[in-house]
């Protein structure tokens, strides 16, 4: 559902008429009048708060955006390009946890991250499902296993195969096959008591948003990502996590139990705990793939 806003105000009396708000607003909400910012289509308005944020004087108002109360930003970015170089190579996919509970507080105040990631017309439909209770996630790693166990019992039969590739694609099969060795191994270490889904984390989250919005997938990606920065800031150690997201989105029943509307699609998921290793190097990557035009 697109969310409405009422429109902003610009106070005349403090209007320097410096057009900012006019050439920033996404939206063309604003134009020129008279040498003085105007609103002239209020109803296009997406409630993104850039026109109270780059105005220097103050001159517009916009209660249904109301400005932050925080700290004001500085005369340059809050971190240099070293610092965060340093936090994006830090962060690492952690698949070993202390058996300790993440509190709530910590966990909402990650969550705090993700909503301040930007979303396609800054429609803010990113939605959070969060577990922290160890029956809830060993509940849901049962499910999990269930479904995939299914997906490998069809694809080892011609008939599961062919009908797989048909809704999935024959390289999603092609791949599958070839995890079946790996899929047995992983198997046998979950039977001794391991976990290679979650790897005994004491916190899952999972993302979900409208499936019809093509902008769901960045939204959701893009929150969850910002999530597993501040994470890693707070000394919490997160993993991505595929494999639940697949299942969520070909299992009715997962995607039920986790209360996620059939109109939505999972986009993104991440387990989440104190990690136990420490990591006393940065890794290398790849050069980038570009294309210069």
């Amino acid at each position: 559902m697109k969310r409405t806003y009422s429109p902003p105000e610009v106070i005349k009396k403090k209007c320097t008429g410096c057009g900012l708000c006019v050439e920033d607003c996404p939206a063309f909400v604003f134009e020129m009048t008279d040498t003085k910012a105007a609103v002239v289509r209020g109803d296009w308005c997406i409630g993104c708060g850039h026109c109270g944020a780059v105005c220097p004087e103050g001159a517009v108002r916009h209660e249904a955006v109301p400005l932050g109360k925080g700290p004001r930003p500085g005369p340059g970015p809050a971190a240099d390009p070293e610092q965060l170089m340093l936090l994006l190579r830090e962060r690492r996919s952690v698949r070993s946890y202390l058996a300790k509970p993440v509190p709530n507080k910590v966990l909402e105040r990650i969550i705090e991250a993700g909503r301040y990631a930007p979303t396609g017309s800054n429609s803010q439909n990113v939605h959070y499902v969060v577990l922290t209770a160890p029956a809830q996630i060993d509940q849901l790693r049962r499910m999990v296993i269930a479904f995939y166990e299914r997906i490998f019992k069809w694809i080892q039969g011609r008939f599961g195969a062919c009908l797989l590739a048909l809704f999935s694609g024959r390289r999603i099969v092609e791949k599958l096959r070839e995890s079946i060795p790996k899929g047995e191994h992983v198997k046998e270490i979950m039977d001794q008591g391991g976990d290679c889904l979650f790897y005994h984390a004491p916190a899952v989250v999972v993302v979900h948003a409208e499936s019809w919005d093509t902008c769901s997938a960045f939204n959701c990606a893009a929150a969850l990502y910002n999530c597993s920065l501040m994470a890693h800031t707070l000394g919490i150690g997160c993993c991505f996590n595929g494999y639940l997201e697949g299942a969520i989105n070909n299992d009715r029943k997962i995607k039920r139990w986790l209360g996620i509307p059939r109109d939505h699609r999972c986009y993104a998921a991440m387990t989440l705990g104190y990690q136990k290793t420490s990591y006393q190097c940065l890794v290398e990557r790849d050069p980038a793939k570009v294309a210069w035009r």
